[in-house]
């Protein structure tokens, strides 16, 4: 996983593989305000922006989850997301698996870190990433995001 903001993204894109380059590029030169809910197309199916609006929940109330063959960029347009993080390991059992739907839920994590995201940061999960995507620290509040799909192969 790696933690970044468009703030600092000049200074580090030359870090970056082509491919995130692409992603986080699209992420800073997109106008949010005039893009509607839903998915936007940044390299045919095998890179798109599914933005949303969602209301934060505890962590007790959303499951985590892992992908195979997508990778996920988490960016927050407005309001702040915090996402639970934590490597695959083989204590971490799914409870439920879809790999037509790419992806493996899971409920209980017992190495789970907290990364909160605030208007304008991202993070860049691999699919070795199991992530709870959607919560909050304290109240419920309402946020406004995009997640960047990246498929596997383009890599």
């Amino acid at each position: 996983m790696i933690v970044g903001s468009l703030t600092h993204w000049p200074q580090e894109r030359t870090y970056a593989h082509p491919v995130i380059r692409k992603a986080i590029d699209f992420l800073q030169t997109a106008e949010f305000s005039q893009l509607d809910n839903g998915k936007h197309p940044i390299w045919g199916q095998d890179m798109y922006a599914l933005v949303s609006s969602i209301r934060t929940k505890p962590a007790s109330q959303q499951p985590a989850e892992k992908h195979e063959v997508f990778l996920d960029i988490h960016y927050v347009i407005e309001g702040e997301e915090t996402i639970g993080w934590q490597l695959q390991d083989d204590r971490a059992k799914p409870f439920e698996c879809s790999p037509e739907e790419d992806y493996s839920l899971f409920t209980e994590l017992d190495a789970e870190s907290m990364i909160r995201l605030k208007p304008g940061m991202y993070a860049v999960l691999y699919p070795e990433d199991i992530h709870r995507p959607g919560l909050t620290e304290a109240e419920p509040s309402d946020v406004r995001k995009a997640v960047i799909k990246i498929n596997r192969h383009l890599f």
